[in-house]
């Protein structure tokens, strides 16, 4: 039972949809009023730095993901992905909190 290209693709896009909404989450606590970063154009990195990699990241996965998916069965590449996507994010995370660009 393999997966279809548009399954694994929605699969790799809720991983980055969730690194998004982490980005914009985090986008929002750093321009609270009662933050001391209140400024983003001061901010090295804005909402779009850490968006500039997805398309990379996605094709980066995707050979794994489907040798995964191939060797190990459906449930143990998915795994995987969520555990990558989780990863990205918390990478996104802290490059956007140091200000960092992509």
């Amino acid at each position: 039972m393999g997966t279809t290209g548009a399954q694994a693709q929605a699969l790799i896009d809720a991983g980055n949809q969730a690194m998004i909404m982490h980005q914009g989450n985090l986008l929002q606590q750093h321009t609270a009023p009662n933050n001391e970063h209140t400024n983003v154009r001061k901010r090295k990195g804005g909402a779009a730095s850490g968006a500039c990699s997805i398309a990379q990241d996605r094709e980066r996965l995707r050979p794994e993901y489907e040798r995964r998916l191939g060797s190990d069965g459906r449930a143990a590449a998915n795994a995987w992905l969520r555990r990558e996507a989780a990863s990205l994010g918390r990478q996104a995370a802290l490059r956007s909190k140091a200000g960092g660009r992509c």
